[in-house]
């Protein structure tokens, strides 16, 4: 990955004299220290696309820089949004790969917080697939129930920073937080979560060094991910090479009969036929980012390997039809050594260094 610099802190106040009749004028601070913040252009940033990995999704609209990256960086782990001490790393945890804990909505429904790794490959987000841009994801944040965000509270606060107020000065030449309305203020600063995002890149799980031979598998982990990859397991239909998700809506058998929540996608799009479906999420650093499912009922990759190994519920409506092959109606029939391998395999799709990697880490 090109490395991540922080945007140098540019004040400039240009002192232009002009000889006229013995007279000196100056020209006014805010007019030169506007211009030169014009003149100084944006540094492109480009990902690093790691080995086998497809194109990623970006938006012309919001092309990626390290000075955009760099101030994102700091929204994300900066509570100056909320008026209630929140950051995003209060519900996105480093140690989990950017996971969190299930939140309870205002209905009283529990919803896994999934993590943020190679959301630049994703084509949509959240449990339903109901946002479509990576560039809005992070709106939702400024509302009651996370941030709470005050915004002429919030001016006050940017308006007071150094840092905030010579970076939007130079990526996106405001001088004035005031002369934007709430939205622009939020789009200008979800634009920049969001490059940021696009920025955190995981690729060098053991499993990747493996495919590189440059690793090398134990007895067990290979035999897990023999199961994986084939129809014995059947797992690699929806968590394939190499972002161990298909990134599309699916009904993997939890409910017999989805009702509220497990409803899914139908609750967005309204058509039958995504009833009880949600978004495949990705499998790496699974290992950092339980409880899993979208409600987090279950806390351990263990119990997830039984559930589909003895308890997927078949006539779930939609269900997807690689759970319901003649050879799955009984279940996946694993003996425990065979899930054990299993949990092994799913292992070696952990990658500390993108947990530890100090271009993610807290800039502060």
């Amino acid at each position: 990955m090109v490395p991540m610099f922080s945007a140098s802190r540019i004040i400039k106040s240009s002192l232009f004299l002009l000889l006229a009749g013995g007279i000196i004028s100056f020209n006014s601070c805010k007019k030169d220290d506007e211009s030169a913040t014009e003149s100084v252009p944006l540094t492109p940033y480009s990902i690093d696309i790691p080995h086998g990995f497809p194109e990623p999704y970006l938006n012309a609209d919001n092309p990626m820089t390290v000075e955009g990256i760099d101030m994102g960086h700091h929204f994300y782990y900066d509570p100056i949004l909320s008026e209630n001490g929140m950051r995003c790393t209060s519900c996105h945890f480093p140690n989990r790969s950017f996971s969190g804990l299930p939140y309870t909505t205002p209905a009283g429904d529990d919803i896994d917080i999934p993590p943020h790794v190679n959301l630049a490959w994703n084509p949509d987000y959240d449990w339903d697939g109901g946002i479509h841009m990576l560039d809005s994801l992070p709106l939702g944040d400024f509302a009651p129930q996370f941030f709470n965000t005050n915004m002429m509270a919030l001016r006050q606060r940017l308006t007071a920073s150094d840092y905030y107020s010579e970076m939007f000065k130079k990526v996106y030449h405001v001088t004035n937080f005031y002369s934007l309305t709430d939205d622009q203020l939020k789009m200008d600063i979800v634009k920049t979560i969001a490059q940021y995002l696009r920025s955190m890149v995981s690729a060098n799980s053991k499993y990747d060094r493996y495919k590189l031979d440059h690793s090398v598998f134990t007895p067990s982990e290979l035999n897990g991910y023999l199961i994986f990859m084939t129809e014995k397991g059947d797992c690699f239909h929806c968590h394939g090479d190499p972002l161990f998700t298909i990134n599309q809506n699916k009904n993997n058998g939890l409910e017999c009969n989805p009702t509220g929540i497990n409803q899914g996608a139908y609750l967005i799009t309204g058509i039958e036929t995504d009833k009880g479906k949600f978004s495949v999420p990705t499998l790496r650093n699974i290992e950092f980012t339980a409880p899993y499912m979208h409600d987090g009922r279950f806390q351990t990759l263990e119990e997830v390997v039984e559930f589909y190994n003895s308890g997927v519920c078949q006539s779930s409506p939609n269900i997807d039809p690689i759970m319901t092959k003649p050879a799955k109606i009984y279940g996946l029939q694993l003996f425990d050594w065979e899930k054990a391998d299993l949990v092994a395999f799913l292992k070696t799709l952990s990658d500390t260094t993108f947990m530890n990697n100090p271009n993610f880490a807290n800039p502060f």
